[in-house]
């Protein structure tokens, strides 16, 4: 009877889990206490929930593909590349899985697998920061083929750096009432540059230096008095770190931006933001901010307590959604923010509301669509006329972009702005059309 029971009780525990073919609901896995454990870098507790998971679920992707993340994560590379190899099995268009079974072979010394995984991952998101890591490793390995050793792939530079040049025709470049008399279409040239360098990359915590420049000279001789220079220089603090279980990133951004017009001083700003980058799924980010500016204008007027536009104070809080689709190539983004300006004189007192919505989508022909919508209104609580100043302002952009060569890219652009104030001699239209080139270094 006993040896019954023990065979009984064998049997019991021979039985196999069972096994279900079908995924998880990904939207119940991100939710899932293993990816909220991976996220935050616990990849040991990911992996304790996620191997039974796979066993269980033997045709899931998304629990395969993330397995394998925390294996790599813990530097298990036999045991990330066997899992991610899996997963590119069962769904072989997603760039992440090659892109990590690429580095984990190359991390097992396994170069020509890896170098093969590398490719396919560059091809699938060709445009992706995944391509641009794909690639470093695939041509480190390939520069040094007839070593014995690959070395170990160049960290990211420290350093960007991006220039524009192009020409615009402006139908109202003084942005005046439609009958107000005076020249106010033509054409002009721009240039302009931005970049950074990473000052700091330490443990999480970054630290860079930023600078941007534009210049504009008008075609038009009536219209040389808006010839415009405008120079930023900024540093940027921030820290990679993980709030509520999500990826987050929040930073502190100090920026001087002079401004000329006409060859004259035209103003002088200060800001300074507070930004909080989070990552509450795969395919979403969130932008908060605050800023706070200070601004002062070479001409105040002509009574400075009324007519001074100079900013004493300007508060500005908001938040803006990115999702992004699966390929990670196209993305829809929506925003809110809130503004209020206590100007020194009491015409430029001001408070409004912004909405933006927007997106880009990658077309045939590597052309690439960029669209943007913002709708502002303005009050002007402290006017000294009645009625009190608002407006209301429609701004669209329309880019279309397409590489022509390694770093360098060529783009038409679009945009229209209406302005409608409650005192007609201050709303005016606007249509701008630009034809730029532009040159990664």
């Amino acid at each position: 009877m006993v040896a019954g029971l023990a065979l009984a009780v064998l049997g019991s525990l021979a039985t196999p889990i069972p096994v279900s073919q079908a995924a998880i609901p990904p939207s119940q896995l991100l939710a899932d206490p293993a990816l909220v454990a991976y996220r935050e870098g616990r990849f040991a507790e990911a992996i304790g929930r996620l191997a039974p998971l796979a066993a269980q679920h033997k045709d899931d992707v998304l629990v395969r593909r993330y397995l394998g993340l925390s294996y790599y994560g813990l530097k298990r590379y036999g045991e990330a590349a066997a899992t991610l190899e899996e997963a590119a099995r069962i769904e072989p268009g997603n760039a992440t899985t090659w892109l990590y079974l690429g580095l984990s072979r190359y991390a097992q010394g396994r170069y020509p697998a890896a170098a093969e995984a590398l490719a396919k991952a560059e091809a699938l998101e060709p445009d992706a920061r995944s391509a641009a890591v794909a690639r470093s490793f695939r041509e480190t390995m390939t520069r040094f083929t007839t070593e014995r050793t690959v070395p170990a792939a160049p960290q990211p530079r420290r350093w960007s750096l991006t220039g524009q040049a192009g020409i615009a025709y402006d139908d109202n470049v003084p942005l005046r009432a439609g009958q107000a008399p005076g020249a106010r279409a033509g054409a002009r040239t721009f240039q302009s540059a931005w970049g950074g360098y990473d000052i700091i990359q330490d443990g999480g915590w970054r630290l860079r230096g930023e600078g941007f420049g534009y210049l504009s000279q008008n075609l038009r001789g009536a219209l040389n008095e808006y010839d415009q220079i405008t120079v930023e220089a900024a540093i940027d603090l921030s820290y990679q770190a993980t709030i509520w279980g999500m990826p987050a990133r929040p930073g502190l951004r100090y920026a001087y931006q002079p401004a000329w017009e006409g060859g004259s001083e035209y103003s002088q700003s200060h800001a300074v933001t507070a930004s909080l980058v989070l990552q509450p799924l795969d395919d979403t980010i969130s932008y908060l901010f605050y800023r706070y500016g200070r601004e002062d204008y070479a001409d105040d007027g002509v009574q400075r307590r009324f007519t001074s536009r100079d900013l004493g104070s300007g508060h500005q809080v908001g938040l803006t959604q990115y999702y992004y689709f699966e390929d990670r190539r196209n993305y829809v983004f929506g925003g809110y923010s809130y503004l209020r300006n206590d100007a020194k004189g009491s015409f430029f007192d001001e408070s409004g509301h912004r909405l933006t919505a927007g997106g880009a989508l990658l077309l045939p022909w590597d052309l690439r669509l960029m669209l943007r919508a913002e709708y502002q209104w303005r009050d002007f609580g402290s006017y000294p006329i009645d009625p009190k100043r608002n407006f209301q302002r429609q701004h669209y952009t329309a880019t279309l972009t397409k590489p022509v060569a390694e770093g360098m890219a060529v783009s038409l652009g679009y945009s229209y702005t209406n302005e409608d104030s409650n005192y007609s001699a201050l709303s005016y239209r606007r249509n701008l059309f630009t034809l730029s080139l532009t040159y990664d270094f």
